[in-house]
């Protein structure tokens, strides 16, 4: 994993994104870190939600990610960014989690299952453009929002052979 990447942070509003991380063949890499991901896995997402406010909440919170080479930076404005980075996404992934109370300093985990990562070439370094969000009664709550450049680069397959067991025997 190779340091590259500088995140540029909305600003936080009652709820936002603490903490992000990228998977790959079970590896979590933190948010502003270029993630190696081979072009046969898929990209898989890891966000962490917190409560920052003072007072608890209960929603079936969402993580939408774009994916594309390049993104626009973060506006500044959840809802904004979202239409702004959907438009320009070559992939996305989405996933809500069941309905959560979150005091105070909870934070949640939430994980999408992912995109292939052939969608792009080897050596393609994408970009991806986070936003949580809840639907409330039919309206949509947007909470924050973060641009991650360079957050994957597409590498080549790996082919990885180890030696698991060796038994030895007596023989005549």
């Amino acid at each position: 994993m190779v340091v590259r990447s500088v995140v540029r942070r909305s600003r936080l509003k009652e709820l936002g994104v603490g903490r992000a991380t990228f998977r790959a063949a079970g590896e979590l890499g933190p948010v502003g870190a270029t993630v190696e991901i081979p072009i046969d896995k898929r990209i898989k997402a890891a966000v962490t939600i917190e409560n920052a406010g003072s007072q608890s909440v209960t929603r079936g919170f969402t993580v939408f990610i774009c994916y594309a080479n390049v993104l626009s930076d973060s506006s500044g404005d959840p809802e904004d960014d979202l239409i702004t980075w959907y438009n320009e996404a070559d992939e996305t992934d989405v996933n809500t989690a069941p309905e959560t109370t979150l005091n105070p300093g909870d934070t949640l985990t939430i994980e999408t299952s992912g995109v292939m990562a052939s969608h792009w070439n080897e050596g393609d370094i994408i970009d991806a453009g986070v936003v949580v969000y809840a639907s409330v009664g039919g309206t949509y709550e947007y909470y924050d929002s973060l641009k991650i450049a360079d957050a994957v680069k597409i590498v080549a397959p790996t082919l990885r052979v180890e030696i698991t067991d060796v038994t030895f025997s007596e023989t005549d």
